[in-house]
């Protein structure tokens, strides 16, 4: 089919007419009497220039051709040969409008019989009669005309039924690629009986064509037959089926389909030299060149149909290659691709076309993103050449030597944007957000902020709405790291990302409460321009405590300010007592002299009445008119005694309390909490709470005490314990004030009793009971706590001759219960004891002696003595630093043998880890000092010795540790078994 239909597209060519083809297949011959073999016979007419006489001689002269070097549109150069009709028929005929021919293998074999010579004959016999059919024409005078409208018809008897069917299958297989190989060619019929024609044409409407053609050098055509190597043109044709169009064949054609597989989306019909066979590609030079040509081809192709608006980059061959021509073809397209315009870039040109970037100028995001159009989008006007990379391409784009950059690679070298655009990448970015490996990508996200800065990553920065920081003031302060972003990108997807990213938000309290403010404030004495970082520091103070009507700017978020934009009074207490740091902040006084706002009161306040005006001065008049009190209160300029909120204090560390104007932190670290520190246990205190700039407090103290007591954060300060892990101590302001303040350091309120210790002034009412109780005023001794035992001891020391005895001894309850919570710097110098006679005495500790059981106070011979519970004997003589009784004296026991007593059933029941016996004796000496019971040892295993049932009663209750069921065990014990024990047990039992 491809011989016959070269040979009409060379005959158009050289008579420069349209050529047309018509293949008619019919059922009878119609040269043959009765019609030939019974099998039909095929039928190819052509326009153009007739058949001649030249014509003649090239059909009948064997590999050899009359079209040498043909002129332009002349094909017949495939060397495919008339011969080819062989393979269908032995009695083809050609008739044209100039005459007609005819060949026959039975014509040839009976001419050679008759008159060929004597060799001739032999070799047709040594042949068995087989004889080349093409060497010999005939006159055909009787050959019936080529069909109307056509100039030459070529007529193939079928030889046989293998014949028909070659002929049928050839004639379905009739269609594009034939005219794509004949350009010269523009239609072809196909007349089948049985089927309705069939009609080939205007394939260039249905298929995207790109011709080549051109000249082998000589040498590249060595080794190939004498008539290949004389014709050293060649050409090809790449075609893509256009929509609706026919799938390419999947295989090289030369221009018949060859073996050689080629599963790409276009057809390739190219004059490549062939083996013997004609069925694969002959390896070799010219071969070689003719796919440099073809893969040249193909991106001229593509390039085509990218400016068209195509999809090239489909269309590029990729995966693993089919064959060897598949796999040096695609090599070479690959390589041409690179530098071709065929990628389309994300980002449109001004007129909203798409632009075409050369894949080794390309970049494609990897990842995390990588499909996501509108990331790509908001990227591709920051990002030159950014292309599309879906997943299914990876490995092309690979292969093409596109930049294959991650999430974070892009963040990294993308340029600065302005914040508009920023903020449509960050509104793209926002769905990733939510996977924690693209936040890390994330993590150097470019982000422009207020003073015009962009910085690298969202964490540290601070989300402001509104009009909360204005850039001068986020200049001021960036040199000491504030990174506020900018307005643009502090609400919607963006804010939504950054939030997400570590950003933090929260109006002017998250500005304020960052690090880098507190930073200005420490460095505001020394500033080049101070008055710009108060102004700074102030507006942000403001927008907090004083947010409008319509703001929310408040430390929790959710306070609003008055319509006239007055400090709210709490959230100035609470900027203040959270941020004491900002009493640091160089302002100007009076005078004009900077000073830090710590160091500033306000006129006509409780704080210039009552501290020193040598620590102290007035703030500035203006900067009281510009900002008002509540703002300058908020930064710490006294109106009255300040709270502060430390959050944590490190008591191993107290120099950042005393920075902050806590008076005696240190001391007060080393005497209160230096028994922990020892230990170096934990030395965080959380949430401390204080006043601050007690010492420079020089008067009206009622006035001082009462402002304290009217603020919950001053109560706290006076009352709430500082913890640090497992301890609790009395708070620094309350230790300081009972050291140093207006009051003693343990009183009685005005006409309470007891009248030994000393009246506080009446004003003392007016405070809490909470506040009064911090300050050492005792409503009753039985309220003592630990810190107010070593100066009532003091006190009792001090007044010994007034002291009750009894009030000795509930201040002795007290000490017995609290010992081990009892924190003193120092051993008292006096004691108050009860002597010998039960008298309240004041004495050197050296000389007393804490009674550390029952049995041991009944010695009045060791000197003055302090009567505790036993479990707490030991920690109350390390207090005073006074002796036990029992390191006073042996304890040596002087007594007859005595009688051992059983201890009734009724004592057992009572006391079960009680001894089950006593010694009864007439006379009991304790280091030869009469007593009446002695116990040595505890429990069930001590030895009780006593004078009768009233010892032996207290002596079995100290040995079970009973001690306050001494009485009823002593009418047990007289009971002797009488019927009094059952009433007596059933009171002390448990019901």
């Amino acid at each position: 089919m491809v011989e016959l239909a070269q040979n009409a597209a060379d005959a158009a060519a050289g008579a420069g007419v349209p050529g047309r083809l018509l293949l008619r297949l019919l059922d009878d011959d119609p040269h043959a009497p009765g019609g030939g073999t019974g099998h039909g016979a095929l039928v190819a007419a052509n326009t153009g220039a007739p058949l001649d006489a030249e014509g003649v001689q090239g059909l009948a002269t064997l590999r050899a051709s009359a079209k040498r070097e043909p002129a332009d549109g002349v094909v017949g150069r495939f060397g495919v040969g008339f011969s080819a009709v062989l393979a269908v028929t032995d009695e083809p005929v050609v008739s044209s409008t100039s005459g007609a021919v005819r060949f026959s293998r039975a014509g040839t074999a009976a001419l050679l019989r008759t008159s060929g010579s004597p060799a001739a004959r032999a070799e047709a016999d040594r042949r068995g009669g087989a004889v080349p059919v093409l060497r010999l024409p005939f006159p055909a005078p009787d050959a019936a005309p080529p069909p109307p409208g056509y100039d030459t018809a070529v007529v193939l008897p079928l030889r046989d039924r293998a014949a028909r069917e070659l002929a049928e299958r050839l004639l379905a297989e009739v269609g594009d690629v034939l005219l794509l190989a004949l350009p010269a060619l523009g239609e072809v019929v196909v007349q089948v009986p049985g089927a309705p024609e069939r009609r080939c044409a205007d394939v260039e409407e249905r298929w995207h064509v790109l011709r080549r053609r051109g000249r082998h050098e000589a040498a590249l055509l060595t080794g190939r037959g004498v008539e290949e190597r004389s014709r050293l043109g060649w050409q090809l044709a790449w075609a893509l089926p256009r929509a609706g169009g026919h799938p390419p064949p999947g295989v090289v054609c030369a221009p018949t389909p060859t073996d050689e597989e080629l599963p790409w989306p276009a057809v390739l019909v190219a004059t490549f030299p062939l083996g013997p066979d004609r069925r694969r590609l002959a390896p070799g030079p010219a071969g070689g060149a003719l796919l440099e040509h073809a893969a040249q081809a193909y991106c001229d192709l593509l390039v085509e149909v990218a400016a068209d608006g195509g999809d090239a980059v489909a269309l590029l061959p990729h995966g693993a290659a089919a064959g060897r021509v598949d796999a040096e073809l695609r090599r070479r397209v690959l390589e041409r691709a690179r530098e071709a315009p065929l990628l389309p870039a994300v980002e449109a040109d001004p007129d909203g076309a798409v632009l075409r970037v050369r894949p080794s100028s390309a970049v494609a995001l990897t990842g995390a993103g990588a499909d996501d159009p509108r990331l790509l989008a908001a990227l591709a006007p920051a990002l030159g050449g950014l292309v599309a990379a879906p997943r299914a391409l990876d490995r092309l784009l690979t292969d093409l030597g596109v930049q294959r950059l991650s999430l974070a690679d892009v963040l990294d070298v993308l340029p600065v944007q302005e914040p508009a655009a920023a903020a449509r990448l960050f509104a793209a970015l926002a769905p990733l957000a939510a996977d924690p490996l693209a936040r890390e990508a994330m993590a150097g996200l470019p982000v422009p902020l207020l003073d015009g800065r962009v910085v690298h990553g969202a964490r540290g920065t601070v989300l402001l709405p509104g009009d909360v920081l204005d850039a001068a003031a986020a200049a001021v302060l960036a040199p000491h790291g504030l990174r506020v972003v900018h307005p643009h990108l502090a609400e919607g997807p963006a804010q939504q990302l950054l939030v997400r990213l570590g950003a933090r938000e929260g109006g002017a309290w998250a500005v304020l409460t960052d690090p880098a403010v507190r930073a200005a404030v420490a460095a505001s004495p020394d500033a080049e321009d101070p008055d710009a970082v108060a102004d700074a520091v102030l507006g942000l103070v403001a927008a907090v405590v004083a947010p409008g009507p319509d703001a929310d700017g408040d430390a929790d978020g959710d306070a609003d300010g008055d319509a006239d934009g007055d400090a709210d009074e709490e959230l100035v207490v609470r900027v203040a007592q959270d941020l004491p740091w900002l009493a640091d902040l160089a302002l100007p006084d009076a005078d004009d002299e900077l000073c830090p706002a710590g160091a500033l009161v306000l006129p006509g306040s409780l704080a210039e009445r009552c501290t020193d005006p040598g620590e102290v001065g007035p703030v500035s008049p203006d900067l009281l008119a510009a900002w008002g009190p509540g703002v300058l209160r908020a930064v710490g300029v006294l109106a009255a005694p300040a709270v502060v909120r430390l959050g944590e204090l490190d008591l191993a560390d107290p120099a950042a309390a005393l920075e902050l104007g806590l008076a005696d932190a240190d001391e007060y670290a080393e005497q209160v909490w230096g028994d922990v520190l020892d230990e170096a246990a934990e030395t965080v205190v959380a949430e401390a709470v204080a006043v601050r700039d007690l010492d420079l407090v020089t008067g009206a103290w009622p006035q001082v005490l009462a402002a304290l007591a009217a603020t919950p954060g001053g109560v706290a300060a006076l009352t709430r314990p500082w913890s640090a892990g497992a301890h609790r101590r009395t708070p620094l302001s309350a230790w300081w004030l009972r050291r140093h303040g207006p009051l003693p350091a343990v009183s009685r309120p005005p006409g309470g009793a007891p009248a030994w210790l000393p009246a506080a002034p009446p004003w003392v009412l007016e405070l809490p009971a909470g506040v009064r109780a911090a300050l050492g005023v005792l409503d009753d001794l039985g309220a003592a706590g630990p810190d107010d035992l070593p100066p009532l001891l003091a006190a009792a020391a001090r007044a010994a001759a007034d002291v009750p005895a009894l009030d000795l001894l509930r201040i002795w309850t007290a000490l017995g219960r609290d010992a081990a919570r009892v924190v003193s710097a120092e051993p008292p110098a006096v004691v108050a004891a009860l002597d010998a006679a039960g008298r309240v005495v004041a004495a050197d500790p050296a000389e007393v002696v804490v009674v550390d059981s029952p049995a041991w106070a009944q010695r009045r011979d060791l000197g003055p003595r302090v009567l505790v519970p036993a479990a707490a004997a030991a920690a109350v003589a390390q207090l005073l630093d006074a002796d036990l009784a029992s390191e006073r004296a042996d304890g040596r026991l002087q007594h007859p043998a005595g009688a051992l007593r059983e201890v009734p059933p009724a004592v057992a029941a009572l006391l079960p880890g009680a001894p089950a016996s006593w010694r009864q004796v007439e006379r009991l000496r304790c280091d030869g000092e009469d007593v009446g019971f002695w116990v040595t040892g505890a429990g069930a295993g001590a030895a009780v010795v006593a004078t009768g049932a009233r010892g032996a009663a207290r002596g079995l209750a100290q040995a079970a540790g009973a001690w306050p069921l001494r009485a009823v065990l002593a009418a047990l014990l007289d009971d002797d078994g009488g019927g009094a024990a059952a009433e007596l047990l059933a009171e002390e039992l448990p019901g």
